[in-house]
């Protein structure tokens, strides 16, 4: 399959789903603002989102989804199916276990991840009664998330990002529905469970068109017991790299209200460019890094891993400098409208700068994470996510006082720096050969000045924020055809 296809068609099915996520942010910002209610609904909204990250395209589809390519090419579909429907039921018993613990203990799990409202009833009341609402979102996400990864081996990466989609169109109806009742918060959380539904049956019906269907429970496939075991490190993974934003929300929470929403808002901006482009560069690179290794082809590997690294240079780079520089005027545009006023505006937009000076590391530890995990390797990220773990928690601590929670922000940013390096050094087999591709960095680097500079002259003058970004893209992939910077030499196939 043509690499930079699959990650074409991915981006685009996640370029969908972005877009109803920017408007579905919107509809939310509009009619609820940043207040201490939107605080409590985002810690209630992360709680089943974290798990989702233990169950669905996180942690679980990192251990699977090589295996799942092992027995494709080496079983047939017959057993790939078995193996998939064994894991699918393992999982659902699990996610159910887990969603009632949660039901069950909604008020306590609310306190854990937001201390700061001990002591007021009515939030804790909220809280439990919103995570309640929202649990069964878990078990619809955790089912297709195994199923997109099917469909990634599959060749099919559209219809798995895309399908996210039903989420936000189903919450953009919540928060309609909410403006009718006066800006009541409980449509907005009804909505999520809909919206995972909706997306799990969009899914699973293409699941099934790509030839997908239910195998034998018995007898038992070993490698779902095996997939578990490659799961318990990669959990720890997983987990530390979603506590890194969660300690942030719970240190927010002793901060004056709102600023867990207004860290929402940013970094909700912030994963556009690094879903679309990042985060799919490197899940298709994990199925074709997992395919070339299950046939043997290490020059492959090596050339794929080139590739993604090029390519996140040549997006994150400049989409970094447009969320720094223009922070404010994009949180502005996007959001500042009704119950989002010019504080909002202004406090989402410094957690923006501060998130956006870590995009290109995040990026970056995304495809070296993969690395690991296309070689089963799920321990050293693990270990690699532990220290950054702790430097995040000492960095949120030193820096919460005098930034505020953009302090919080930066700390995510720094320790996703750490992160990275770390998991670059530890590769086995592996160096990206500055020299080799220096050429081609340094245009990249030239063209990211002209942007620069393009930018600030268009600020200082006034120009309109959408003006200012499509010019600035203009002049950057203009300055990358002058310097015939060649992008179809990383694109080909092979």
């Amino acid at each position: 399959m043509n690499y930079i296809f699959s990650i074409l068609r991915s981006g685009l099915g996640v370029m969908i789903s972005r877009v109803f996520g920017l408007l579905r942010d919107i509809a939310v910002a509009g009619v609820y603002g940043a207040t201490g209610v939107t605080d409590i609904f985002f810690v209630a909204f992360a709680i089943p989102n974290l798990f989702r990250q233990f169950f669905a395209e996180g942690a679980i589809a990192s251990a699977y989804v090589p295996i799942l390519s092992d027995k494709k090419h080496k079983d047939g579909a017959f057993a790939a199916n078995s193996y998939l429907t064994q894991l699918i039921t393992v999982q659902t018993l699990l996610v159910v276990g887990v969603s009632l613990i949660l039901a069950i203990l909604a008020e306590y799990i609310i306190v854990l991840f937001m201390p700061g409202i001990i002591g007021n009833q009515y939030n804790i009341a909220l809280g439990g009664a919103l995570l309640r609402i929202v649990v069964p979102y878990l078990l619809f996400i955790s089912i297709a998330g195994i199923l997109a990864g099917y469909l990634n081996l599959c060749g099919s990466y559209f219809i798995a990002y895309a399908s996210t989609a039903a989420l936000n169109i189903m919450m953009i109806m919540g928060a309609a529905a909410g403006y009718h009742y006066n800006g009541n918060i409980y449509p907005l959380a009804f909505s999520v469970i809909l919206g995972g539904l909706l997306q799990l049956l969009i899914v699973y019906s293409y699941a099934h068109i790509k030839g997908f269907r239910m195998g034998s429970l018995t007898p038992p496939d070993p490698d779902v017991k095996r997939t578990y075991k490659l799961v318990v490190p990669s959990l720890a993974g997983v987990g530390i790299s979603q506590l890194n934003f969660l300690v942030g929300r719970v240190i927010a929470s002793f901060l004056q209200p709102g600023s867990i929403s207004w860290l929402f808002y940013a970094n909700r901006l912030f994963q556009f460019p690094l879903g679309v482009f990042a985060v799919t560069i490197s899940t298709v690179s994990l199925t074709e890094f997992s395919v070339a290794k299950t046939h043997g082809d290490k020059a492959k590997v090596q050339a794929l891993l080139d590739k993604a690294i090029i390519l996140v240079l040549l997006i994150i780079i400049p989409s970094t400098i447009g969320l720094v520089g223009l922070a404010e005027e994009l949180i502005d545009l996007i959001y500042r409208r009704n119950a989002f006023g010019e504080e909002d505006t202004l406090k989402s937009a410094a957690a923006l700068q501060m998130y956006g000076v870590g995009l290109i590391f995040y990026s970056l530890a995304g495809i070296f994470t993969r690395v690991f995990h296309s070689d089963k390797d799920t321990a050293t990220p693990v270990k690699v996510a532990g220290i950054s773990f702790a430097v995040n928690l000492v960095l949120n601590l030193l820096l919460m006082k005098p930034l505020g929670h953009a302090g919080i922000a930066l700390a995510s940013s720094v320790a996703a720096m750490v992160n990275a390096v770390l998991l670059y050094v530890f590769i086995k087999d592996y160096r990206f050969s500055i020299t080799k591709h220096a050429s081609k960095i340094i245009k990249i680097m030239i063209s990211s000045y002209l942007l620069l500079g393009a930018l600030a002259v268009l600020k200082m003058n006034g120009v309109h924020t959408l003006i200012n970004v499509a010019v600035s893209a203009a002049v950057y992939f203009g300055a990358l055809v002058l310097l015939k910077f060649g992008i179809k030499e990383y694109l080909k196939k092979g």
